[in-house]
């Protein structure tokens, strides 16, 4: 099935490259569908063209990503005469709008353009930030202007009605979770070593965070709800979801492209790793 995503923002782990092996695990119908790291969302976007659930929930702790999200939604042209207003960019334009954007200078719709912004304009489309919840990623500059394309933004916005969009943490879409729905998860992946990235958040994703997460999946199961999540192929991830407690691996080639050291970016293996059979 051919589609356009309209990913209006780039994220570390974006999953737009991944989705034809995504699909091939995908249930055949999907009727309730929760997506509570949601990123880019670029699974969200896909699925809603491929099964147009009657219930959406997408969610995310991150509060910019969020608010920029239900701008997108509610207030498609408005975001975009912003947008055109930042069209044009330099290197000392980037790092003065970033420290007002850290300095709570901007709000309501200016700040989710800035958000979109700052993103297009970073390096790698990265979101980082520091032991006080700054936004501390270095300029690279924007060679194109796809942030700015209407189309996507205007689909994207056709996408997002009627779907509910939540700041929160993921355990909180327990109390609407029911049996038969699906949940895709894309958390802070289990660290292939020290140095891997794990910072969306002032509070570095730690074995403690993965155990809870791994509760919650069990807890999900149990309810029999069909979770899909992907994640780095690693001792502590195959310990959390054991084969024999009917979790089931997949290996899939994923491309990396955000990585200090340019030898270490290139395609790797990690799991798509679900809890039902198709």
């Amino acid at each position: 099935m051919v589609m356009k995503i309209p990913a209006f923002l780039k994220w570390a782990g974006g999953k737009r490259r991944l989705l034809p092996q995504i699909d091939e695990h995908l249930p055949k119908k999907i009727d309730r569908y929760f997506e509570p790291f949601l990123g880019a969302g670029a699974v969200f976007f896909y699925i809603k063209q491929k099964y147009n659930p009657s219930f959406c929930m997408i969610s995310d702790v991150n509060e910019d990503l969020i608010e920029t999200f239900k701008a997108v939604r509610d207030r498609p042209v408005e975001l975009i005469l912003e947008l055109r207003k930042l069209e044009e960019s330099t290197k000392e334009k980037y790092y003065l709008t970033r420290t007002k954007f850290n300095e709570n200078k901007y709000a309501g719709l200016k700040r989710c353009a800035i958000f979109v912004y700052l993103n297009k304009h970073c390096f790698n489309g990265l979101y980082r930030v520091n032991t006080k919840g700054e936004f501390n990623v270095p300029y690279r500059g924007c060679p194109n202007k796809s942030m700015f394309d209407e189309e996507t933004i205007l689909l994207a916005s056709k996408l997002l009605q009627g779907v509910i969009i939540k700041c929160q943490d993921y355990e909180a879409i327990r109390a609407h979770v029911e049996e038969g729905d699906f949940i895709y998860l894309d958390p802070c992946y289990d660290p292939l070593k020290k140095t891997s990235f794990a910072k969306y958040t002032p509070k570095r994703f730690c074995d403690e965070d993965s155990d809870r997460l791994a509760c919650f999946v069990a807890e999900m199961g149990r309810r029999e709800a069909r979770v899909l999540f992907s994640n780095n192929i690693t001792d502590g991830v195959k310990k959390r979801y054991p084969m024999n407690e009917g979790y089931i691996w997949e290996r899939v080639s994923c491309p990396r492209s955000i990585n200090s050291v340019g030898s270490d970016r290139g395609r790797i293996q990690e799991f798509l790793i679900k809890n039902y059979t198709i």
